[in-house]
């Protein structure tokens, strides 16, 4: 089968997006399929070097960008950095969203092209917006190619309702996903919404990942327990809970500390959080801002580390989504912990498989980690199991074989 995975995210590397698209990708291609993969964002000028033109391989997977140049990316620390960094003036937004939306024509053209050649079975799209999806679905629906949209979450946070972008979002995720033949959703609690607002056909696809090399690391040897958390502190991963339940250990004298990794830098929130905890007297010398890494520097960074955190907060939107980073999380055999909101119970069991942290109780959610902070063994086993259950429910090739036997089964229903 041929299968044309199309949207609004950076590939390879760089982001939860990413992470997902590249693993089905990946997965598709380990089932037979022959992948290629066309990014609608706008490609990055890091530190003035043009960004790389014309279509590309990634491990056997055709990739091309199909949107214009960006604002040139600054900050930079490593060489292989995946995510570009944009700067605050207005104009540099409104290059970006322009790069965005201007990248649909290309997408559709190129998509039409693979169509006319035979080289496009399946279409599968990855976008929230309906200016960008719509021109694409009806595309495939005028020349009879089976479309699915992979939803993975139904927030559209991009601020205020008197934006256009808050509306085209709203739209995109509320009522276009029924131009689709079927639905790829992240979690049971998605499928269920989607088929009350009459979607018929919706296959539940988790966070997936490659297990093939994934092997407990040894222990660290770190002299205190060290956790790890990586996000942008952004309101769904509850940072509040976090850093409070890490005062709360710090106040009962439990040994541990916290590097904080990720995208917040030059942002409100990241000076914010970053000063509070400068000023606590128990965080002040427990936790490391350490921004944004390199996918090496990360990798090392995640294997150091004694414990990987992810705390989220109890609200609608969590309870709908599944966080990708948990599964990039289990691959180090280190104990997770995670906050127990949406499917995550689902799959994982407390205490056997991953730390489940109650999501509205820092003190609770504190008890849990000094349990194991307390009792490296016993963080050792809760890591082993866990990335031996994951590398059994999480599996993006036994998830990528679905996803191909659900599209089988759409075509031949648009057949009859």
């Amino acid at each position: 089968m041929n299968v044309v995975i199309v949207g609004a995210f950076w590939f390879p590397h760089g982001s939860a997006s990413a992470a997902r698209i590249r693993n089905l990708a990946l997965g598709l291609r380990d089932c037979g399929a022959r992948v290629r993969v066309i990014s609608m964002v706008p490609r990055a000028r890091v530190d003035g070097a043009p960004p790389p033109t014309g279509p590309s391989d990634y491990e056997g997977v055709s990739y091309e960008g199909v949107a214009p140049d960006m604002v040139v990316a600054h900050g930079w620390r490593d060489s292989d950095r995946s995510i570009p960094r944009l700067g605050s003036r207005l104009v540099d937004k409104a290059r970006w969203f322009a790069a965005l939306y201007g990248a649909t024509p290309h997408a559709r053209r190129r998509l039409r092209d693979l169509i006319a050649r035979g080289q496009c079975d399946l279409a599968f799209f990855y976008d929230r917006s309906a200016l960008r999806m719509t021109p694409l679905v009806r595309l495939c629906r005028a020349e009879g190619v089976t479309s699915v949209l992979d939803v993975v979450e139904v927030s559209e946070h991009l601020g205020s309702r008197v934006s256009p972008l808050y509306w085209d979002f709203a739209v995109g995720t509320r009522t276009t996903p029924r131009l689709f033949d079927g639905l790829t959703v992240i979690s049971t609690g998605l499928q269920a919404l989607y088929l009350a607002r009459g979607c018929e056909h919706a296959l539940v696809v988790p966070s997936v990942e490659a297990w093939e090399q994934a092997r407990p690391h040894r222990p660290t040897g770190n002299p205190v327990f060290r956790l790890a958390y990586v996000g942008a502190l952004q309101d769904r991963d509850a940072p509040e809970t976090l850093f409070e339940a890490l005062r709360i250990l710090g106040q009962r004298e439990v040994p541990v500390e916290l590097d904080v990794i990720g995208h917040y830098e030059g942002t409100e929130r990241g000076r914010r959080f970053a000063t509070a905890c400068a000023a606590d007297p128990w965080l002040g010398r427990r936790v490391r801002f350490l921004g944004s890494l390199s996918d090496k520097a990360l990798a090392e960074r995640l294997a150091g580390s004694d414990g990987l955190v992810l705390t989220r907060r109890k609200a609608r939107t969590e309870e709908l989504s599944f966080p990708t980073r948990l599964v990039e999380y289990l691959r180090y055999g280190r104990p997770v912990f995670v906050s127990d909101v949406g499917d995550v119970s689902r799959y994982l069991r407390h205490g056997r498989d991953a730390v489940l942290l109650p999501a509205d109780d820092p003190r609770l959610a504190a008890d849990a980690m000094a349990e194991v902070v307390r009792r490296p063994d016993r963080g050792t086993g809760i890591g082993r199991q866990g990335l031996a259950e994951a590398a059994r429910v999480f599996d993006r090739r036994v998830h990528a074989a679905r996803l191909l036997d659900f599209a089988a089964g759409l075509r031949a229903r648009g057949a009859r």
